[in-house]
């Protein structure tokens, strides 16, 4: 008994932790109230915007981003960091009662289902935004992850061959998954992690490697004027089974042109918002070509506001106009998209 009360004291403080948290600036990020009410909405919403492509951001789509953008304003960071790191019980309760953190569960059980479920033609490729920055790519013969960071990342370390992380900032790494990773003798691809002397997936240079039909190609590149060489890209081409997709993932990348040797014609690229207006485009066009660029980094709620690349979606969609790529989307979490006879759904 005596176990079980002091059981239940702590979840109540952890509980009282995670709702009543606010930013030092006081900007009344409690959730919404209304339990299962609030649930539903962030359903309602998610469903509504997974109805839509990010190809066109018809009136449909931009009705549910907006009312996403709304959830967002309301979460600030310390009250989403506190969650991501409560107990089980009051995180899972958070979600029932904040919208945002609803909408952020539904499209985690999404990716997770759907990546479980799906059985992919051969000479596709199918690639799902997670979250902020991280990608998870099946293909016929394989999956692969790049900068998975999520309060319930681990859960796909059974489901994954590889992890690839460009760099050493928390909103793109989870702890748990990476030695979930490791445990199972999954190769992590890092630029920092060194589980043993000989670990031959960390490397501070270009490398090439080869896992099992994926050749995956890196740079060190720069993150800003002081984290210089703090982030490893990674090209990888999925191979003929995998349509042959070529997709480039830059992390937070500071877009040297210079830094970036293309080892072959890249389809997908995926960079971040670029703090430094249209810092894309300095490789975008000339040293890289793609068929399509996935603006990302949208909406990291770990960061406080603009001023610390949290993007709000209406910057993104302005960013994501102004690349020069024709074919520049910004997805959002939770969605699929297919790469099949070189084209992109």
């Amino acid at each position: 008994m005596k176990k079980n009360y002091i059981y239940i004291l702590l979840l109540i403080f952890f509980t009282s932790f995670i709702f009543w948290s606010c930013d030092d600036d006081e900007d009344n990020s409690k959730p919404s109230t209304g339990g299962n009410l609030q649930k539903n909405d962030a359903k309602e919403i998610a469903e509504q915007l997974w109805s839509t492509s990010p190809f066109d951001v018809n009136s449909t789509r931009k009705a549910a981003l907006d009312r996403i953008q709304n959830y967002a304003d309301t979460c600030s960071a310390n009250y989403f960091k506190n969650y991501l790191v409560a107990m089980d019980q009051a995180s899972e309760m958070a979600e029932n009662y904040d919208p945002m953190l609803s909408f952020y569960r539904l499209s985690f059980d999404k990716v997770l289902s759907e990546v479980q479920a799906t059985e992919v033609e051969d000479g596709t490729s199918v690639i799902w935004l997670l979250y902020n920055m991280g990608y998870i790519v099946k293909t016929p013969s394989g999956c692969f992850g790049i900068d998975i960071s999520h309060r319930y990342a681990e859960k796909f370390a059974p489901y994954l061959d590889f992890l690839c992380i460009t760099h050493n900032h928390t909103d793109h790494y989870d702890n748990d998954l990476i030695e979930s990773m490791l445990e199972a003798n999954k190769p992590v691809l890092s630029n920092y992690l060194k589980p043993t002397e000989n670990y031959k997936y960390t490397s501070q240079s270009s490398t090439s490697y080869a896992i099992g039909n994926f050749k995956i190609t890196t740079n060190i590149t720069d993150h800003n004027t002081t984290l210089t060489n703090f982030v490893t890209t990674y090209q990888i081409n999925c191979g003929e089974d995998g349509g042959n997709l070529v997709l480039m993932h830059v992390g937070d990348s500071n877009n040297k042109a210079s830094q970036y040797n293309i080892a072959e014609p890249v389809n997908v690229f995926i960079p971040r918002y670029a703090p430094n207006a249209l810092t894309e485009n300095n490789v975008l066009g000339t040293t890289i070509t793609p068929d399509y660029t996935l603006l990302s980094h949208i909406l990291e709620l770990a960061h406080a506001g603009v001023e610390e690349s949290r993007w709000s979606i209406e910057l993104g969609l302005e960013r994501a106009s102004k690349l020069n790529c024709a074919n520049s989307l910004m997805p959002f979490w939770g969605e699929k998209l297919v790469w099949k006879n070189g084209t992109l759904n």
